[in-house]
């Protein structure tokens, strides 16, 4: 999905701001004969701006950057030594929001030549690397990237310092690292919460690319087109770290992101390497870039990452469900009731086929809430087109369903799938199909069904629970934690009412 960002030029933040970010004057170990020093830095992808800079060993306090990607503090007695974080904000180069991890190590910052520092790509693997007791692979490292007499990272800036080839390599390597990265956030646990924190994301995608870049180059030569089997490797290994970090069978990570990933990245890679070998600065490449809308248009479309972004609930969109309510309930008639145990979504920025493992629950409410029916399943394997459209989703042998009822004879009670369970149809997924395969629960809904007389409002709540990718928060759906029998997981929602005609 995305992007990154970066900074030129510095603006002075007054000494009693940066206080605010990094420690109170007022602080009692401030020290008589501390002298404070004035730092200016800035924050490269392309530049970044408005991002946010975590200084790690000083209480977490942050500054952000400007709109050109620079920052500049003070240091105290309190904040003088320590690691720095970005996060957020915009990337010039592309107008995408960076959504990937900047680091740099910690040093003291007090200290620094001429009072600068720049943190980018290059300062992330250094970070890594001195974080894993391996230091002395960065030469290595950056000679297996194709980038060489660097002599002190801290201080050199790609996207002022380094030529066409330098930048370009520079901004597809974070752009890979951010991919990996936010696939990664995206796994869920089987209760809805994820699986890895954006820190412990970043850490499995920088050991898995340190652990390549040591042995291979990631270019072809003397190119800053990225090296196709390489770059797979990369993909699969950091998806068998994320597994051995998870040590949970029961969490199900969709291989094909390998696909998507690899497919963004050599896009991206060919699209700018094209400028790139044309020589000149890096100041030139962003330049060109500019120049040259449709290259960057396809750069941006391969930096998006698929993300649910349709959703409907018995036929109708997102939009008529909720203008829905109690008093203006949508229509439906009887023959088409099961429809509300219908949905239908669609993943945008799609390239190559994909699956996602979702969770599914419905709660049913008819006649003003005295006839309830809920049932949950925890396990739909779902396969999408490359333009993002349901081709498949089947409820997999042995899956347990759990069901609750106002009836009396039923209550509450689970059963297990015997056999794979196609419940798709025209790009719905339909959990009727589940209801007609299972003769008890078949009669249960039909003895439900047919106590709702015409006239009875129903309200129906789909929770919705993807494991891979992410449902795009501009369609503002509720978050809420959903208990049917032993089924419990937090999740998007969305209620409709209808009124039977």
């Amino acid at each position: 999905m995305l992007t990154k960002i970066s900074k030129i030029h510095v603006f002075t933040i007054a000494i009693s701001s940066f206080l605010t970010a990094c420690g109170d004057g007022s602080d009692n170990t401030e020290s008589s004969n501390f002298t404070p020093t004035p730092i200016n830095g800035t924050a490269v992808d392309f530049y970044l701006k408005n991002a946010d800079i975590k200084f790690d060993d000083c209480e977490n306090k942050f500054i952000k950057t400007d709109t050109k990607g620079n920052f500049s503090f003070t240091t105290t007695a309190a904040c003088n030594e320590s690691a720095l974080t970005i996060t957020g904000g915009i990337d010039i180069g592309t107008n995408l929001p960076f959504t990937g991890t900047l680091k740099f190590k910690k040093m003291d910052l007090k200290n620094l030549k001429n009072g600068t520092l720049v943190v980018s790509p290059l300062t992330s693997l250094e970070y890594y690397l001195e974080k894993a007791g391996q230091s002395g692979q960065l030469d290595k490292i950056l000679t297996n990237l194709g980038l060489s007499n660097i002599n002190n990272i801290s201080q050199f800036d790609p996207a002022k310092d380094g030529d066409a080839h330098t930048m370009a390599v520079v901004f597809i390597f974070q752009q890979l690292a951010t991919q990996i990265e936010d696939r990664l956030q995206t796994i869920n646990k089987s209760d809805g919460s994820t699986a890895f924190t954006q820190e412990q994301a970043a850490q499995i995608t920088f050991d898995t690319l340190i652990s390549q870049l040591s042995t291979q180059p990631l270019f072809t030569a003397n190119s800053a087109k990225i090296d196709s089997a390489v770059l797979k490797n990369i993909i699969n290994k950091a998806i068998d770290n994320a597994k051995a970090k998870m040590n949970d069978s029961n969490i199900i990570i969709d291989t094909t992101f390998t696909d998507q990933i690899s497919s963004n990245i050599i896009a991206v890679s060919t699209a700018i390497a094209n400028i790139a070998q044309n020589g000149g600065t890096s100041a030139n490449l962003l330049s060109e870039l500019q120049k040259n809308p449709d290259v960057l248009e396809t750069i941006t479309e391969n930096l998006k990452s698929p993300i649910y972004n349709d959703l409907f609930l018995a036929n109708y969109d997102i939009a008529a469900i909720k203008a829905s309510s109690a008093t203006n309930p949508l229509n439906i008639n009887l023959a088409n009731l099961n429809n509300t145990l219908a949905v239908q979504f669609k993943l945008a920025n799609t390239k190559s086929e994909l699956n996602d493992t979702v969770a599914l629950a419905f709660k049913l409410e008819g006649s003003k809430g005295s006839y309830r029916e809920n049932l949950s399943i925890n396990n739909i394997q779902v396969k999408f087109n490359n333009q993002g459209s349901i081709i498949s989703a089947k409820i997999p042998k042995n899956t347990i369903i759990n069901i609750s009822s106002s009836f009396k004879n039923i209550q509450q009670f689970q059963f297990s799938v015997p056999q794979d369970l196609v419940i798709n149809s025209n790009g719905n997924i339909s959990v009727n199909y589940l209801i007609q395969s299972h003769g008890a629960l078949k009669d249960y809904y039909n003895n439900y069904i047919n106590k709702l007389p015409t006239g009875s409002l129903i309200q129906v709540t789909a929770y919705i629970l993807p494991s891979t990718y992410t449902i795009n928060p501009q369609l503002n759906l509720a978050q809420e934690t959903v208990t049917i029998g032993t089924s419990t997981f937090k999740s998007s929602a969305l209620t409709g009412y209808f009124k039977l005609n």
